[in-house]
């Protein structure tokens, strides 16, 4: 996964309080805004992906990183993710599929990270509301929201 504007934005961007003990990443990618989080705040960070390449690159950027001892990389859908998970998390953050019904990339990983294809955004949505804390607050690409 390459490194985007809009992940460097979002990850820059993100308004952290430093009393975030817990935040989810969702749809890592390469790691780069768990790796951002990590470094702005002294949380501890869950980064999922669906994407099997994706959580290779994560990890081996994460295991290089001075922040690894608070990053954990999971390889497994939101809804997967969401079934087993107990954690409430103080902040969510995603750069999410935002593409929903354009032309899509002839690279399948691609199409994946950047069409809503499996989850709608209500389900996503969904989904973020069950696993943050009450009044806390998710983050997508220039978009956040209290709940």
């Amino acid at each position: 996964m390459k490194v985007g504007i809009d992940g460097v934005l979002l990850g820059a961007w993100t308004p952290v309080l430093n009393s975030e003990q817990n935040i989810l990443d969702i749809g890592t990618g390469s790691g780069l805004i768990a790796l951002m989080l990590a470094q702005r705040t002294e949380a501890h960070v869950d980064a999922i992906d669906i994407d099997a390449g994706a959580v290779k690159q994560a990890q081996i950027n994460v295991d290089a990183s001075k922040w690894s001892d608070r990053i954990e990389v999971y390889h497994q859908s939101l809804e997967e993710y969401a079934a087993r998970n107990t954690r409430k998390y103080d902040l969510i953050v995603s750069n999410p599929p935002f593409f929903v019904s354009s032309l899509k990339a002839p690279n399948q990983a691609r199409s994946v990270a950047r069409h809503a294809g499996s989850l709608t955004h209500q389900q996503w949505l969904a989904y973020a509301v069950q696993m943050v804390k009450k009044q806390e607050e998710f983050v997508l690409f220039f978009l956040s929201l209290k709940v």
